[in-house]
């Protein structure tokens, strides 16, 4: 299907949870990014033999490094490298090669001040941080270089959506399409979409996407991936498990993939294939989403201990995040306000958080936490903003359907319970409509 344009009227008609549009839009523009040398070089036998001829960022890596041995000044090289090294972030997990990356778009910066893939890449590196007024910052110095960088208007896509700034990121997506109408726009698109409340939207958006994706790619798989969690999210899971099963068809051991077919195990009931398979997802890729899973299913099964070593984990790895200079902070404090046993504390963490990211899902957390604390009118005023937009988030509507209960108004409570369970009945193990 033809998507010209972002439709601006959808504004009146998108685990996401706080992270998910920065997964998506950070990794699809790094890979689209980081490949653009390889893709140029080797087109023919790309379109030939995509899947034989498709690089991993680690032999992008050594590729680029081995350029620079060569030629220690080309900055080319050095942005080519930092946007692989973001690339092999994204595949391992290993949040400690952002130092290099950065240092590497540091060296081309300095050679080339005006090095457009450098420029782009601190932008890419600033999402990844969590550090989205630099991301903008970044991105508009990029922009007086090269106004007509795609990649560039993604950022600004990114990190207004970070900030909830909601318009600006539309006029920027609308932007970005009108550039270049492809996987990172039409991804973009979706998630504005889904944002606000147009679901099929959002689906036709992300399947565009797929469509638009060179075959072969982790790019690719990575759309289906985000595909297949729309359909999940609207409680399709034979959707959702079709489209997991056609990536796994191209790569078997697509490790997001995988982690799709198990949360469907864990939404069916199937607890035990579940546990099997995040453990096995958790042991190669220890990405904090996936081992909150499965320490809600440790807790469902009646392992309290190995749930609680799980969640311990997911403070170290977020510790070991800030290490490496990424800001985690309205993470870890939605973290410690659904499982720490200091409210108040969380409570306080949550509120320095807003103040920096006044999004629907930071005023969601806000909301939660101050019902934690048993301060239920200021609850519910945050939880309304959390809805403001009209998103179609099941666990949303049911945070406010508990608020509302709190309250004694059992009428609202029903209706948000209500469309809690028409949205997606499956929306969570450790929670459940009384």
């Amino acid at each position: 299907m033809h998507l010209a344009t972002v439709r601006p009227q959808f504004m009146l008609s998108p685990g996401r949870k706080p992270l998910r549009i920065l997964l998506i839009a950070l990794c699809l523009l790094a890979a689209a990014i980081g490949w653009r040398t390889w893709q140029a070089a080797h087109r023919a036998n790309l379109a030939a033999s995509p899947a034989l001829m498709q690089p991993t960022a680690a032999d992008l890596v050594t590729r680029f490094q081995q350029r620079l041995a060569a030629n220690p000044d080309d900055e080319i090289a050095y942005a080519q490298l930092g946007l692989a090294l973001l690339q092999q972030v994204r595949e391992s997990g290993d949040a400690s090669l952002y130092a290099r990356a950065g240092q590497t778009f540091k060296e081309s910066l300095q050679r080339d001040p005006q090095q457009i893939d450098a420029l782009v890449g601190q932008g890419v590196l600033a999402l990844a941080l969590h550090d989205f007024g630099g991301a903008l910052q970044w991105a508009e110095q990029a922009q007086k270089v090269n106004p007509w960088r795609a990649e560039t208007v993604g950022i600004l896509v990114d990190g207004n959506v970070e900030l909830g700034r909601y318009a600006a990121a539309v006029a920027a997506a609308q932007q970005m399409v009108n550039l270049r109408p492809g996987l990172e726009s039409y991804s973009r698109v979706s998630y504005l979409r889904e944002l606000h409340g147009d679901v099929d939207g959002a689906i036709e958006a992300m399947q565009s996407a797929v469509d638009a994706a060179v075959p072969g790619t982790e790019s690719r798989l990575w759309t289906q991936v985000q595909l297949g969690h729309l359909y999940f999210n609207r409680g399709d899971l034979e959707t959702a498990q079709a489209v997991y099963l056609a990536a796994l068809a191209q790569r078997p051991d697509y490790i997001h993939a995988q982690a799709g077919l198990a949360r469907i195990q864990a939404a069916r009931g199937e607890y035990k294939a579940a546990i099997t398979a995040y453990e096995g997802i958790t042991t190669r890729l220890p990405l904090p989403q996936y081992i909150v899973e499965l320490a809600d299913l440790y807790e469902a099964t009646g392992q309290g201990e190995k749930a609680a070593a799980q969640r311990e984990l997911v403070h170290v790895i977020q510790q070991l995040n800030a290490s490496a200079g990424m800001n985690v902070d309205l993470e870890l404090a939605y973290f410690d306000v659904e499982y720490g046993d200091d409210p108040a504390a969380a409570l306080q963490d949550v509120q320095a958080a807003y103040t920096a990211r006044p999004t629907i899902y930071a005023a969601d957390a806000l909301a939660w936490a101050l019902y934690k604390n048993g301060r239920f009118e200021e609850a519910q005023k945050y939880s309304e903003e959390a809805l403001r937009l009209g998103t179609q988030d099941a666990l949303l509507h049911f945070h406010a359907g508990v608020i509302a209960q709190a309250l004694g108004d059992d009428a609202d409570a029903t209706v948000h319970f209500g469309r809690s369970q028409e949205i997606n009945p499956y929306f969570s193990i450790r929670h459940s409509v009384k």
